[in-house]
C-alpha cells in the first residue's frame, strides 16, 4: 500500500496518478473544524506544556481561551490542519524563546 498526500495533488505528474487505484480528496477544514483544531494545537503545544513547572511557558490568568480560538480560526480560513499546527508550533517557539532572542526578532 501507497498513500500519497498533498494539498495540491494536481502538481503530481500523471503517470502517479494513473498508476493510484483509489483517490480520496479532503477538503480543507471549515470554521468549525479549524477551530477544533486550534483548541487541539493550543492544548499540546501551549496549555500542556504551561502546566509542567519544568517548562519555561506560563499562560496569562485573564487570557479568553475560547474567544481567542474562535478569533484564530476565523482568522485561517483556506489553512489545512498541517497550517494550523505549524502556527502553534510557532506559538510554543515564541514563547519559549530566550527575552534576547526575542528582543532581537522584534
Amino acid at each position: 500500500m501507497l498513500v500519497l498526500a498533498s494539498n495540491q495533488p494536481e502538481q503530481f505528474d500523471w503517470a502517479i496518478n494513473d498508476r493510484m487505484d483509489e483517490i480520496v480528496e479532503f477538503d480543507l477544514p471549515g470554521l468549525s473544524e479549524r477551530e477544533r483544531l486550534v483548541r487541539h494545537y493550543f492544548d499540546i503545544y501551549l496549555l500542556q506544556p504551561s502546566l509542567d513547572s519544568r517548562q519555561r511557558i506560563r499562560l496569562a490568568n485573564n487570557i479568553d481561551y475560547a474567544g481567542e480560538c474562535t478569533e484564530v480560526a476565523r482568522r485561517t480560513e483556506g489553512f489545512s490542519g498541517r497550517e494550523i499546527s505549524k502556527i502553534a508550533v510557532a506559538w510554543q517557539e515564541r514563547v519559549s524563546a530566550p527575552t534576547h532572542l526575542t528582543t532581537i526578532v522584534n
